[in-house]
């Protein structure tokens, strides 16, 4: 009997040592077919097959770009979002099937992918025109991403990188980027996302011994998530601290560790990296011969265990909006009046606008009809030639002879007039409109004109 008890506590002390072993965090990131420098057939245990990213280059080989393979081991879910678009992959069986029913293309260049309670989200992504840390949940039910509003996000911001903790996300680092206002400012810290707040707040990267913003900014730097870390690397121009900083966060402390031992610093310009629990690996190749290389892996426990506490990422408060209520209560008492008056003043000047702009859209609606009675004859002649067609805007405007009008809303709105004084004269005759507007199954933001001569869908 003690024999078989003391069995028993044994294999359960060895599975439950055993499962505590086993990784849960599983991602890897590719580069469109450069992957293939390396000589591996599969990445992720088997779970990415080389015949797999084959797939996905022959999709995307006119618009190259990276592909991020995230596992979930709970639910046995491997899925892979395309950076630079909106496609969202599960693979099953080793086949690709595309969750991301829509053709939208967006600003979704480094946009950071996690799971959270069952759902996969992308935080922030840089565009042609700005960058951005807006937060997007997937929606499998209706196969799209869906924005979440937060509270006090930083606009215009896009991060060096980011990590996940049990409470929220961090971003790291970065910069804000909008040429509509000029603006093009560094982040020398970075801010917190908490997720039961659905709120932003800034966070102080606080090492003494040196300014990792400014170095960062200075030089190049990555940041890499594994299981239980960040991993920070930033080229140095000083000695004394070291041509590479290498920087480890412990996700849930917060707390910062600096690294002095040898480095493989290669990672810059990897075609792949691939993470399995704490272990990071990447291809170091030469980029003058790209079919010579090894693969290097970095044990960050190891890295943990080398090195030395040297700081601490502090989540600061958010901005304050309840601040100045004496202010506001002042503004209450004295601005309530001056704002009625005001209301009054611009009511009555917008009515007289309105009146007169009615007047003029009178006048336009009557010259318009006249214009058409006097080349309806023409006009139908050439629409009788498109008979059925759905016509694109310009195509339509050609007919139309409103083409060569250089200003947009000018444009518009003869056409709108062209429309409605065109159908009022075919519904008298025929008792049906001539033309319908028909929204573009692909963008719903653009229309086609269609032509029915005769009644029909």
């Amino acid at each position: 009997m003690k024999f078989k008890l003391l069995f028993f506590c044994l294999t359960l002390f060895f599975s439950l040592g055993s499962k505590a072993a086993n990784p849960e965090f599983y991602r890897i990131k590719v580069t469109t077919k450069r992957w293939g420098y390396s000589e591996r057939n599969s990445f992720l245990e088997g779970k990415v097959s080389r015949e797999l990213l084959q797939q996905l280059d022959s999709i995307y080989q006119k618009f190259p770009s990276g592909y991020e393979f995230i596992f979930d081991p709970s639910s046995q879910s491997l899925k892979v979002f395309v950076h630079c678009t909106f496609d969202f992959y599960s693979i099953e069986k080793g086949q690709l099937i595309k969750e991301y029913q829509f053709a939208n293309r967006g600003y979704t260049c480094g946009s950071f992918l996690f799971e959270r309670n069952n759902s996969y989200h992308i935080l922030g992504g840089r565009g042609l025109w700005n960058y951005h840390a807006d937060l997007m949940q997937f929606d499998s039910l209706n196969g799209s991403w869906e924005f979440i509003q937060t509270k006090n996000q930083p606009l215009d911001y896009f991060p060096l990188g980011s990590y996940q903790t049990s409470k929220g996300i961090v971003t790291w680092l970065g910069e804000y980027n909008n040429p509509r206002i000029s603006r093009l400012e560094e982040e020398l810290n970075g801010f917190f996302f908490d997720f039961e707040k659905n709120s932003w707040q800034p966070i102080q990267i606080d090492i003494k011994e040196f300014d990792l913003g400014e170095i960062a900014h200075a030089n190049e730097s990555q940041l890499f998530e594994t299981q239980d870390y960040a991993f920070s690397v930033t080229t140095s121009q000083i000695p004394s601290i070291g041509w590479y900083i290498w920087i480890l966060v412990e996700k849930e402390t917060g707390k910062l560790f600096f690294y002095e031992g040898n480095k493989n610093v290669e990672m810059f310009h990897t075609p792949y990296y691939e993470i399995i629990g704490n272990k990071f690996r990447y291809f170091d190749y030469n980029v003058n011969s790209a079919t010579e290389g090894k693969e290097i892996e970095i044990d960050l426990d190891f890295i943990r265990s080398q090195s030395r506490e040297i700081g601490q990422v502090i989540h600061l408060d958010a901005p304050n909006t309840t601040k100045s209520t004496s202010i506001s209560t002042l503004l209450l008492w004295v601005g309530i009046p001056c704002l009625i008056l005001l209301s009054l003043w611009i009511g009555i000047q917008l009515q007289k606008r309105r009146n007169a702009t009615l007047q003029t859209e009178l006048e336009a609606e009557i010259e318009t009809e006249l214009e058409v009675e006097d080349e309806s004859k023409e006009i139908l002649e050439k629409l009788l030639a498109h008979d059925g067609e759905k016509l694109s805007t310009e195509a339509f405007d050609t007919l139309l002879g409103i083409h060569q009008i250089t200003n947009f809303d000018s444009k518009r709105i003869k056409r709108s007039r062209l429309i409605k004084s065109l159908n009022k004269h075919y519904e008298e005759k025929k008792g049906f409109p001539l033309i319908t507007r028909i929204k573009n199954p692909e963008d719903k933001r653009f229309v086609f004109y269609k032509i029915n001569f005769e009644n029909g869908s």
